[in-house]
């Protein structure tokens, strides 16, 4: 059997655990009663303005207890061991970790489905995995908000997206968290001819339904490598295709926004790009709650650059480089780039890097790889230093998909090779410190 309750792996010097005899190695199984599965049920039941009584076993089996005053718990001072993620057990049509090359970091193959992740970090999370028990801890716990990858409200629809054999009663779980407080997020992957169209219109009418428990719901558009599976269906995004949703979309807006200030469904800036059409005002994205998954990125990052260009007093005349994105972007990147250039006579060039790794039908920024870089920028003018997107760095350790670094871009192209960050103010203080080396 599994053990219970959670490993202490360090105790920090006069703590409240240190007083208490807690010592590295134990496991904490509950406090005040609640058994304790990881860290956020930890900080939970320790946080309640009460006496907490703890149960922790040594290592050699035996049983403690001890006793702690609520001003006690802000000075716990245990780091305990990280939570096992849940793992994905869906097979989802679309999938876009199953359309990853072979070459592709093996990290990224990793597929988590666990709320918690949701609450922490945002993550997209289905739902198809959560219990009873799960639903209850979350509203428990205020484990919200959550972001959850509804794609379709139509169970028999759902499931078939899913690649599940049953459905898994969405809507219900839904309503459960909404009524027990719970904040959600949804997100819709439209894929053309299969949950668009009346699907579409059900999933979001649906939704709203659960106003304001949900509170928004983003649709982004069906991404779609070379290695996307063949015969289930799956039709790339259009520019029609994209000017037709868009149309439709901000129809709903209207009617939502008269009916409960709140223009509730938000399409993805990827549409917009996709349709040639100018991207919405800063108050269209209301309070940017899914920036995240491309809703509002782009205007976020054209105002920034506007402030951060405008708050700039240091003179870049001396810079001289190179920023590369994807092809999406480029246009946008480029005006941005060339006013920049006009108003404080630097010397900057932009660069749109095709996407050979993924398939040229792979255009957003934060999916290029390193060989791809490479290869548009080897040979060319680009100036003393580059600078790319941070979208296409992992956090943790700045790697491209492919596995390559910005030691190995600048290497292999001879010049320093810099992470523009992840904003508009990110990438003027990456300006800044060049302008400063130089």
């Amino acid at each position: 059997m599994p053990e219970t309750g959670i490993k202490i792996l360090q105790i920090i010097p006069d703590s409240t655990a240190e007083r208490i005899g807690i010592e590295p190695g134990d496991r904490l199984l509950t406090v005040n009663g609640h058994e304790i599965t990881d860290e956020i049920a930890l900080r939970f039941y320790l946080g309640a303005k009460e006496t907490a009584l703890l149960r922790w076993r040594r290592r050699g089996g035996a049983i403690r207890r001890g006793k702690i005053d609520a001003d006690e718990a802000m000075d716990f001072g245990a780091v305990v061991e990280e939570f096992t993620t849940r793992r994905c057990s869906n097979s989802c049509i679309f999938c876009f970790v199953d359309q990853l090359p072979p070459d592709a970091r093996p990290a990224l193959r990793v597929k988590d489905d666990d709320y918690r992740l949701s609450f922490l970090y945002g993550n997209y999370v289905t739902l198809t995995n959560v219990t009873e028990k799960d639903i209850d801890r979350i509203i428990e716990q205020r484990l919200s908000p959550l972001y959850v990858s509804v794609h379709a409200t139509d169970p028999e629809l759902r499931a078939r997206i899913m690649g599940g054999k049953k459905t898994d009663n969405l809507m219900k779980k839904l309503a459960r968290l909404w009524r027990g407080g719970a904040r959600l997020h949804a997100q819709i992957v439209l894929m053309p001819g299969i949950n668009d169209g009346a699907q579409l219109e059900k999933t979001v009418m649906d939704l709203y339904s659960l106003h304001p428990g949900v509170q928004s719901v983003a649709i982004v558009p069906l991404g779609l490598s070379y290695y996307a599976p063949r015969g289930k269906g799956l039709r790339p995004v259009t520019a029609a295709f994209s000017r037709a949703l868009l149309r439709r979309v901000n129809k709903w807006r209207q009617n939502f926004f008269s009916r409960s200030q709140s223009s509730f469904v938000f399409p993805s800036d990827e549409f917009y790009l996709l349709a040639g059409e100018a991207i919405p005002e800063r108050d269209y994205y209301e309070d940017f709650a899914q920036i995240e998954d491309g809703v509002g990125m782009v205007r976020h990052f054209l105002d920034g650059f506007k402030a951060s260009a405008a708050r700039r007093r240091k003179p870049l005349a001396a810079l001289c480089g190179t920023l590369a994105t994807g092809r999406l972007f480029f246009p946008i990147l480029e005006r941005c780039v060339e006013e920049l250039n006009r108003r404080t006579g630097a010397k900057l060039m932009t660069r749109a890097v095709e996407n050979h790794f993924l398939g040229k039908r792979v255009t957003v920024a934060g999916l290029l790889s390193g060989k791809d870089i490479l290869a548009a920028l080897r040979g060319k003018d680009v100036g003393r230093f580059i600078i790319i997107p941070g979208e296409a760095l992992a956090f943790d350790n700045r790697l491209l998909l492919d596995g390559l670094t910005l030691n190995d871009l600048s290497r292999e192209l001879g010049i320093p090779v810099y992470s523009g960050g992840r904003s508009a103010g990110e990438l003027f203080k990456t300006l800044s410190k060049i302008a400063d080396f130089f």
